[in-house]
């Protein structure tokens, strides 16, 4: 569950690392920018494989608890098996969560460098 003092929180951290981006990238060369800006694409990438690879994972996860709940009433063993892949499923789920957060905001911030590099930096025709 997500509470909403923490969402304000992150919220408002996402949105003055938003702002600050910008400034803090006209302050760098041109050549720095291009390379944070490089440094930013490849960590956006490496987020978004992570949330492709954890997508199927969590939907077979799911699957899992599903079945195994359908069979949850049989044996209390079979109900205990419900409870772990329930437990599994809700921890991928929040992994899932995490990383697409985290890919949300970084890339949010690698196009926030990429406008300042393009207002300060890239030549007009």
């Amino acid at each position: 569950m997500i509470k909403m003092p923490h969402s304000l929180t992150v919220a408002a951290l996402s949105l003055t690392a938003f702002v600050a981006a910008p400034f803090a990238a006209a302050s760098e060369s041109c050549v720095q920018q291009a390379e944070t800006i490089r440094t930013a694409q490849q960590n956006v990438l490496k987020l978004k494989a992570e949330r492709d690879a954890l997508v199927p994972k969590v939907e077979d996860a799911g699957d899992a608890w599903e079945n195994n709940q359908a069979m949850r009433n049989f044996s209390t063993e079979q109900a205990r098996q419900a409870d772990s892949s329930r437990a599994a499923y809700e921890d991928l789920k929040a992994r899932l969560r995490a990383v697409e957060a985290d890919l949300q905001e970084k890339a949010s911030n690698a196009n926030a460098r990429v406008n300042a590099y393009n207002t300060h930096c890239a030549t007009k025709d």
